[in-house]
């Protein structure tokens, strides 16, 4: 079987779920960022971003033509006329093609075809002693955080609208088990539309963290930094949404501004997005860091093909973040940024090499 085949070629992997990861060999990386569908052998790195079919990856593997391919997966157990069962059926009720298939495993970033089943998650652990800073507005402990957040230009209502919390000293169960100690850390929840908390991260206020910022590390049947937006829930009711990279970057844009986490937008928030505008083309704009040029034009690529939005690109050709800038320095990029056409998208190519 062609998995088998990439354990004995590429050696240590591991199991997620539908899919095996392992170290593409195409671009080095060691992080195990090609992921392998296991019932069709589909594959796509997000690192190089090379992706394909089994035949493809012997043929580059190898250096070698489509018959020296099939030969070897032959071998191998690998019948490429039939793959290794039948096709699985689409949830519009057709036979998907291997085309289709790739097609959908490559826009859906490794994440299963299939989505029938409405998947349900829980909001990972918080830090233990977690105390919201709206109910410890006189507890002298609670002064130097809001020193921080005000010095960062965090207003009160932004504190109370966001239930921003604090942990002097507390603890986090990571994933394998092991505890970790988080000192003098806020702690930032991310809201759905019923104002649930259902996502957490932090930030550092000491001067040199030996932590500077920290994502809640999620189990797979819980919310995590790929499959939730910051401030979302508010966003979806101004006349934009303003996507930002960080929490403080989105607070600084002002209630439109939302956060992903990162540089990369993945297949979940942009699902997110184009349920939150459905049926109101509310403007998206993308303004993330200066050093995101590739992460920016793929956002808006994917946007312009998903959502049925105008999209934008904010032009920062400083290497200041949003929070850096402020809030009217950010006003006045959002007043000027371009349209996400083919156009603006090679403008601001040109204008950031």
């Amino acid at each position: 079987m062609f998995i088998d085949f990439l354990k004995q070629e590429l050696g240590e992997s591991r199991d997620a779920g539908g899919e095996t990861r392992f170290n593409c060999p195409f671009c080095g990386e060691t992080d195990q960022k090609m992921y392998v569908q296991n019932s069709k052998g589909l594959w796509i790195c997000f690192k190089c971003s090379e992706t394909g079919n089994p035949v493809s990856f012997v043929m580059k593997h190898y250096g070698i033509g489509f018959v020296e391919a099939k030969g070897i997966l032959a071998l191998h157990g690998y019948d490429v006329d039939t793959g290794e069962g039948e096709y699985d059926t689409s949830q519009y009720g057709e036979e998907l093609t291997p085309e289709e298939r790739l097609y959908l495993f490559v826009v859906r970033e490794g994440e299963p075809l299939e989505k029938d089943v409405k998947e349900e998650y829980t909001m990972p652990k918080p830090p233990t002693n977690t105390k919201s800073l709206s109910n410890n507005l006189n507890n002298p402990e609670a002064f130097p955080f809001f020193v921080y957040l005000h010095n960062r230009g965090v207003t009160l209502e932004q504190i109370h609208t966001h239930n921003i919390s604090y942990v002097t000293y507390g603890t986090v169960e990571l994933r394998d088990g092991r505890k970790m100690d988080l000192v003098n850390h806020l702690v930032f929840f991310t809201f759905n539309n019923n104002k649930e908390p259902i996502y957490w991260n932090t930030r550092s206020i000491d001067p040199n963290p030996f932590i500077k910022s920290f994502n809640a590390p999620s189990d797979p049947e819980e919310y995590s930094k790929s499959n939730t937006i910051f401030n979302l829930n508010n966003a979806l009711n101004t006349d934009k949404i303003v996507i930002n990279e960080g929490v403080f970057d989105a607070m600084t844009v002002g209630e439109s501004g939302v956060a992903t986490f990162g540089k990369k937008i993945t297949h979940k928030q942009i699902e997110l997005i184009k349920e939150a505008v459905k049926g109101r083309a509310t403007p998206i704009y993308l303004f993330l860091d200066s050093d995101a040029v590739d992460e920016t034009v793929q956002a808006v690529n994917k946007l312009n093909e998903q959502v049925n939005s105008s999209v934008y690109i904010v032009i920062n050709n400083t290497d200041k973040d949003a929070n850096d800038l402020g809030k009217e320095a950010c006003e006045d990029l959002i007043q000027k940024a371009i349209k996400g056409d083919s156009g603006g998208v090679l403008h601001y190519i040109t204008n950031n090499m």
